[in-house]
């Protein structure tokens, strides 16, 4: 019976791996508190955001594959796709702190780094 049902895993492996790219590249608290070491902390987000990007394309790959999978091919689509999202977005907010320079944040720059870094721990 285990043959005429797959279950195919690898799924739910790619998408722990690319939260825990999430969460290392979710630097920005630490990023915003420093900003003397910009431009390392940039290429380190930058560095978590293409290894993401590779999970991504092999998760899109595995589900072109794949006959039957654990939950509605949609749903892998766009739960792949936003975490995706959120680590592009991270890796802008650091090419612009860089590029433009910024010497000095808001509180409330800092306070939405914290609400990231939260919300990257819990996925």
């Amino acid at each position: 019976m285990g043959r005429l049902l797959p279950r195919e895993g690898r799924f739910f492996d790619y998408f722990n791996e690319h939260a825990g790219h999430a969460v290392l590249a979710a630097e920005l608290k630490a990023l915003l508190a420093d900003l003397s070491e910009l431009e390392a902390r940039r290429r380190n987000i930058e560095r978590h955001e293409k290894q993401a990007d590779q999970i991504t394309h092999h998760t899109m790959q595995l589900l072109h594959q794949t006959f039957i999978t654990p939950l509605d091919r949609d749903e892998i689509h766009q739960l792949i796709t936003t975490m995706d999202d959120v680590l592009d977005l991270m890796e802008d907010i650091a090419q612009c702190l860089f590029l433009y320079d910024v010497r000095a944040v808001t509180p409330e720059a800092q306070r939405l780094a914290d609400i990231c870094v939260a919300c990257t721990e819990k996925v």
